[in-house]
């Protein structure tokens, strides 16, 4: 990383941090306990657009559907893309969540394939075990990275894990036939070496005593059942109730460990919309 840092100052409260100009203004302000408002991290949800009142930006790779051209010309960027070139002012439109947990900077680590399972036709879950044990709050993700002959491959991923299993992480991922991480899990092997870097994201269960409205379909039951394991470790008493779509009764993963509720006033929804005739199926 070049030693030449930039200082951003957040509009209008003043808050500031410096930025390297090799690094994203969304990673500078992480690794400065400066929670911005992001999403994906990749430059595809938008979360993360903010507008630039002054400075010079390097926009970095970004699509028109993300930011479209007027936007860029009016001075908006994405904040996990873009690199500051000079000392900037950016434009704070985050609103204030009383029940926000305190950020937690993204850390990474050297680590390595625990075990590789299949749960479903789709589904496999992959467990990684780290050096040291990673601090995050249950629905938060992390970003893994696969060393290959080109170059690392990294993909976001969200924990399966309560944060209790801190320095061993499992996750959910559907395997896309050609995908560059994920077209490949049925060819890892235990002790291979990964990278890990996070946490990142703000999708967490925050506290409260109303009832908890869960919906998830496919990979996307990995940050519900760390949010639900870390609930039931923690004797929370709120009902919860967890719609899952999938297309087939195989198509369900944790079906037992759902169904028994882990303890909690849980209540399981499996909904499916594929069934065929040989289904015996009575949801």
């Amino acid at each position: 990383m070049s030693d030449v840092e930039y200082v951003v100052e957040l509009s209008p409260g003043g808050e500031t941090f410096n930025c390297g100009e090799q690094e994203t203004i969304l990673d500078a302000a992480l690794r400065q306990g400066i929670e911005l408002t992001y999403g994906c991290r990749h430059g595809r949800c938008s979360t993360c657009k903010y507008l630039v009142e002054d400075g010079e930006i390097d926009l970095g790779e970004v699509t028109t559907y993300a930011l479209p051209e007027n936007e860029q010309d009016a001075g908006w960027a994405l904040l996990c893309r873009a690199r500051p070139l000079s000392d900037l002012l950016i434009r704070d439109h985050r609103l204030p969540d009383a029940r926000a947990l305190p950020l937690l900077s993204p850390s990474s680590f050297d680590a390595e394939v625990a075990a590789v399972t299949q749960l479903t036709p789709e589904l496999w879950q992959l467990d990684v075990a780290l050096p040291a044990p990673l601090k995050f709050y249950a629905g938060q993700f992390v970003e893994l990275g696969l060393p290959t002959a080109q170059g690392t491959v990294w993909r976001s991923y969200s924990m399966a894990s309560p944060p209790s299993s801190a320095a061993r992480l499992s996750f959910v991922m559907k395997r896309i036939e050609g995908g560059a991480f994920s077209g490949g899990l049925d060819t890892l092997h235990v002790g291979q070496p990964l990278a890990v870097r996070g946490p990142f994201g703000a999708s967490y269960l925050r506290a409260g005593t109303r009832p908890v409205l869960l919906c998830a379909i496919g990979s996307g039951i990995a940050p519900i059942m760390a949010m639900l394991r870390d609930a039931a470790e923690r004797g929370d008493t709120r009902s919860f109730s967890l719609f899952y779509g999938a297309r087939r009764p195989q198509d369900l993963p944790f079906l037992d460990e759902l169904r028994a509720g882990f303890g909690l006033k849980l209540e399981f929804v499996p909904t499916l919309d594929g069934l065929e005739g040989g289904d015996a199926w009575d949801g």
